[in-house]
């Protein structure tokens, strides 16, 4: 299983970004092998990177999505995928993702604002 969460920084130890597309990065953590990688650049254009970063997670083969907020497109298009999403807290991506893994996260039911 793959967890995907936006961060400020490329390590496990960063601070949850409150972007979700036009995040510094997106770090997936593949829970069987434990190991991480990072995307950057996805989403940089004016319009459309919501749907187009749920794109390059579902590439990817991104499981569940742990974010502050998702903008409606970007809501919208996740929902068509299967990709499960859970609302990030306060912490690092690693927090995040172990509250997933505990049951301890709470899905997210609606979109809100857009950053860009």
């Amino acid at each position: 299983m793959k967890i995907a969460i936006p961060v400020k920084e490329k390590s496990l130890s960063s601070e949850v970004d409150d972007r979700f597309a036009r995040a510094a990065f997106i770090l997936i953590y593949d829970m069987e092998n434990k190991t991480t990688k990072f995307l950057e650049d996805i989403a940089a254009q004016a319009h459309g990177a919501g749907p187009m970063m749920v794109e390059a997670l579902a590439k990817n083969g991104v499981d569940i999505l742990i974010a502050k907020s998702l903008g409606q497109n970007a809501f919208t298009a996740i929902n068509q995928t299967g990709i499960k999403v859970y609302l990030a807290k306060e912490g690092t991506a690693e927090e995040n993702i172990k509250n997933v893994i505990d049951g301890t996260a709470t899905e997210m039911e609606k979109p809100g604002p857009s950053f860009h």
